[in-house]
C-alpha cells in the first residue's frame, strides 16, 4: 500500500497529470457567422431538444434589442451544463454519460439525451422520434463542444441523421 501511495506522489511531484480537468465552458458566447456553417433549413430536419429556442432552426444569431449580436449563455457546474438561448430557450444537460428523458417541443413525446466526456470534448446525443406519430421514425442528433486552447473560441459540431438525410455542420462561438 505504501508503495502504491509513493508512487501517486511521485508522479504528481514530477508533473505528470494523474487526472485531466474538463473543460469549463462557462459564459457568455456570441456566435461568429463568418466562421460558421449554415444551420440546415428546419423543414428538411426539424428542431430538436438541443437546438429548441435557437431561432431559424439554429443557435445564437443576431437580433433583439440594440441591434447587436446577442449571446448564448452557458452555465457549467460539476455534473451539469444549462444553455440559455439568445431567444430564451433553455435547455440542461446532465454531464454524467447516462440517457436523460427530455420533454420535447409538443410536450407528448419525449427524446433520449445523453451527455458525456471524450478526453476534451463534450458529446451530446439524442435520439428523438421523428415524423408526427411516436415510433415512426427515429432522428439521432449528436453535438460535438470543443474550446480553443485560449478558452475564448467555442465550437460545435453538429450532425443531425434521419433515415436518408444526415446534415452536419459547425457553429463557432467567441467568448463575450
Amino acid at each position: 500500500m505504501k508503495r502504491h501511495i509513493l508512487m501517486v506522489v511521485g508522479m504528481a511531484y514530477f508533473g505528470l497529470p494523474i487526472l485531466a480537468a474538463a473543460p469549463n465552458f462557462s459564459g457568455s458566447w456570441v456566435k461568429d457567422n463568418s466562421k460558421s456553417d449554415p444551420v440546415p433549413n428546419p423543414l428538411m430536419l426539424r428542431e430538436t431538444p438541443q437546438a429548441r429556442g435557437g431561432g431559424g432552426g439554429g443557435r445564437g444569431g443576431q437580433g433583439g434589442r440594440g441591434g447587436g449580436p446577442m449571446p448564448m449563455v452557458v452555465s457549467q457546474e460539476s455534473n451539469s451544463l444549462q444553455v440559455t438561448e439568445p431567444q430564451g430557450g433553455m435547455r440542461k444537460y446532465m454531464l454524467d454519460g447516462k440517457p436523460h428523458s427530455t420533454a420535447m417541443e409538443t410536450g407528448v413525446q419525449k427524446a433520449a439525451v445523453t451527455a458525456s466526456w471524450q478526453g476534451d470534448m463534450l458529446v451530446v446525443s439524442s435520439t428523438e422520434p421523428y415524423g408526427g406519430m411516436p415510433g415512426n421514425v427515429t432522428a439521432h442528433i449528436k453535438e460535438v463542444w470543443s474550446l480553443s486552447p485560449d478558452g475564448n473560441t467555442l465550437t460545435i459540431a453538429t450532425t443531425r441523421t434521419i433515415p436518408a438525410v444526415e446534415k452536419t455542420y459547425k457553429e463557432v462561438y467567441t467568448k463575450k
